[in-house]
This record gives C-alpha cells, sequence and structure tokens, in this order.
C-alpha cells in the first residue's frame, strides 16, 4: 500500500481462535460466546472504518495467520502481521511501517469497544490537524485508539508500560508530557475484557440497533 501523503487506519486486531481471544471474558461466559462476541466486535469495528471513507489496514496476530484471517475478513483490505515481542513494540511497530511507507497521519484503533462509530475515527484524524498525537481512553485506565502526525511520532510512548492495566492510560500521558507532547483526547469508552465490562455495557443501554444487540440478548437469556 502506496500511503505517500495520506491518512490511514490501522486496525489492531486477533485471528478468530477459540481460546485464544477476549480469554478473561471466555473465563467467565465459555470460549464459544467470547470467541462469538470478539467477533461481533471487530465487524463493528470495520463497519465503521467503512462508514469512515478512510483507507485502512488489517493488523493480524499472530504473525503466521494471514489465511485464516483474510478467510475470515473477505479480500478487501490490506493485510499486515504485526511485529514484536509485546503488545508495545506491535503497536509501535505497525505506526512506524505506515510512516517509512509516507503516511502523514496515522491512526491506531482496538476492536474492543462495540460503541464505536465513523465519527470517532474522522475525528481523531481531525485532530491531528492540530495536534500531534491523539489518544482515545478507555474507562478500564487503558486505551482504545492511538494516532500520531508523522512529525509527532514518538515511540517511546510504548516503551516500558505495564499492558493490560489501570495506569496504561495515565502513564501514556505521562511519557507525552516527557516527549513535550500534548495529546488531543477523544470520549472515553468502555471496552469489554470482563464480565463486568460487559454487563456494564448492557446496563448502559448502547447496543439498541447495533449488530451486537442479538448475541447479548442470548448471553442474557443465559444470565450474563
Amino acid at each position: 500500500m502506496n500511503l505517500k501523503n495520506k491518512s490511514v487506519l490501522i486496525v489492531f486486531l486477533r485471528a478468530p481462535e477459540k481460546g485464544r481471544v477476549k480469554t478473561r471474558l471466555a473465563r467467565e461466559v465459555g470460549n464459544e460466546r467470547a470467541l462469538a462476541l470478539y467477533k461481533a466486535f471487530v465487524q463493528r469495528t470495520l463497519l465503521a472504518v467503512k462508514r469512515s471513507g478512510m483507507d485502512h489496514r488489517i493488523c493480524f496476530f499472530p504473525a503466521d495467520r494471514q489465511a485464516l484471517v483474510k478467510d475470515w475478513l473477505g479480500p478487501n483490505h490490506a493485510y499486515m502481521p504485526q511485529r514484536g515481542n509485546d503488545l508495545g513494540l506491535r503497536m509501535g511497530n505497525a505506526l512506524s511501517a505506515a510512516f517509512d511507507q509516507g503516511a502523514q497521519k496515522a491512526v491506531l484503533v482496538g476492536t474492543d469497544i462495540p460503541d464505536i462509530n465513523a465519527r470517532h475515527l474522522l475525528a481523531a484524524m481531525d485532530l491531528l490537524d492540530q495536534k500531534r498525537v491523539v489518544i482515545g481512553p478507555s474507562l478500564d485506565g487503558g486505551y482504545w485508539l492511538i494516532g500520531f502526525h508523522r512529525k509527532g511520532f514518538c515511540p517511546d510512548l510504548f516503551f516500558q508500560v505495564d499492558w493490560g492495566t489501570e495506569t496504561v492510560f495515565s502513564t501514556t500521558l505521562e511519557k507525552c508530557k516527557a516527549a513535550n507532547l500534548s495529546p488531543g483526547l477523544l470520549p472515553a469508552l468502555q471496552d469489554i475484557d470482563s464480565l463486568e465490562d460487559l454487563q456494564a455495557f448492557q446496563k448502559n443501554n448502547l447496543l439498541s440497533g447495533s449488530i451486537l444487540k442479538k448475541l447479548f440478548s442470548q448471553e442474557k437469556s443465559n444470565n450474563i
């Protein structure tokens, strides 16, 4: 993909393998349901990406699962494996690759936020006209999106972070300050990693009209 002077969305996801996605949630709802929910989350994210109209690529993990991911999501995407020994390295490498290919703005988004929509993604790109970095915090203390203007790309934001903890966002803000970066912030959204997250999401009634409604209704009928 030639990204010279373009903006690109990088969708970070895992191959749809039972027992290897949404593992915290799976311990409470079972591997089958966790996989079904995960697939719905991904489709929700890709719907937002499609509606945004922006160039995008699927950045998948593990690196040897391209055939499985492409069979699942189809041929109408650019695919790139995640590279690195931990999440921070993989994110930093994906963004670095986009800038090496000429991108002016690159935004990386996860797939754990069922309430995501195209407006969030467009807002992230718009903020990068004013800021060098943009972050979408999640309610659990992490973040669901991070992006940079090429002039402000700072790989240091991905080192020495306790990924998967409630300190990810605060640590990243500290690193921004140390790098003299003032991030633009998007709304804080609920990600889904656990049964508690799922229940909170249901309680807030954010599912009306979404592609997840049927799945979550099935879960509710099973005391979830």
